[in-house]
Formats: structure tokens, C-alpha cells, sequence
């Protein structure tokens, strides 16, 4: 079953998340992972009051199993760029996994 990694970006220091993008993908593939979306928000078109607009950047990645996005995550790759991460911005994680639509009471 996929598991998806969302972050809600937003940048202080344009020059250090550049320094974290040019080294952050390769950590990814290499743990199968997949970015899917790198974008920027650009409306909210239902519930704005409960949206945090301040997060102007989404990223949505794509692995296997949460197994594998959690090894990505705690991987040794990764860990030396979480301090360029959070000198460069204010991010938002937040894991799903794939789910049969069942809704339960």
C-alpha cells in the first residue's frame, strides 16, 4: 500500500533551501521514493479560514509502504539535511497512507 509525505513549505533563506534541493532528491530515489507535486499554492477554493495560508510551497512525495518512506526519513542521507532544512524554512510534515475509501463510524 503507497504512502505519501506531504510538507507545507514556507522559505526564509532562499540561498540554504536551494543548498537543501540540490541534495535533497537523490535521498530520495534512493530509497524508491518519487516526488509527485513541487509546487506553489496558488488558491484555496474551500474552507480558507481553516487553511494555513502562510505555507505558500507543497511538495508531495510517494513511496512503497510507510516502511519505506519511514527508513527514507530516518535514513542517515536524510538526517544530515533536516538542519539545512529548518535554517532554510518552516515545514509542515505530515505522512498518509492509501486507505479503500472505507469511511468508519
Amino acid at each position: 500500500m503507497s504512502a505519501f509525505l506531504t510538507g507545507h513549505i514556507q522559505i526564509r533563506d532562499v540561498q540554504k533551501w536551494h543548498e537543501y534541493l540540490a541534495q535533497v532528491d537523490a535521498t530520495i530515489t534512493a530509497y524508491d521514493g518519487e516526488i509527485l507535486v513541487r509546487g506553489l499554492q496558488v488558491k484555496v477554493l474551500a474552507n480558507p479560514s481553516k487553511f494555513d495560508e502562510s505555507f505558500e510551497r507543497l511538495v508531495v512525495l510517494r513511496f512503497a509502504d510507510m516502511a519505506a518512506l519511514n527508513r527514507w526519513y530516518a535514513s542517515n542521507e536524510y538526517a544530515r539535511l533536516k538542519p539545512i532544512r529548518a535554517a532554510a524554512a518552516d515545514v509542515t510534515v505530515v505522512t498518509y497512507c492509501s486507505d479503500n475509501h472505507e469511511v468508519k463510524n
